[in-house]
């Protein structure tokens, strides 16, 4: 994974949107995702910057590196995955599995926008 840098994003071999972010999962109902998207304008840079303060919902961070296509500023993109804590998915929280893991409300009781099914 490349770690966020102000002077890498900017060399002109780069893409407009490179990637280090996992596939996400068919079923939204199993897992939420949240997304970094480091440009220019991020508030800090290193491995400062993937920290929850900084993470997105997946319809900010969709909207954001739209944006920055369009105005042409090159973004890298991160995320990480959660699973929801809903009685019809496959997962038992308590086994060891999921130890220590952050668990997300079911789809239908995330606050946060639709994007493409996702919240």
């Amino acid at each position: 994974m490349r770690i966020p840098n102000f002077e890498k994003i900017k060399e002109k071999d780069s893409f407009l949107v490179s990637s280090y972010a996992t596939g996400m999962h068919p079923v939204p109902q199993f897992y939420k995702y949240y997304w970094w998207v480091f440009w220019e304008g991020s508030v800090c840079d290193g491995k400062e910057f993937l920290c929850k303060e900084n993470r997105m919902s997946t319809k900010k961070a969709f909207d954001l590196i739209e944006q920055l296509k369009k105005e042409n500023k090159p973004c890298w993109v991160y995320n990480g995955r959660y699973p929801r804590l809903d009685p019809n998915n496959p997962f038992d929280p308590n086994s060891d599995v999921w130890r220590n893991v952050e668990w997300m409300p079911p789809l239908d009781q995330d606050p946060d926008e639709e994007y493409n099914g996702h919240k």
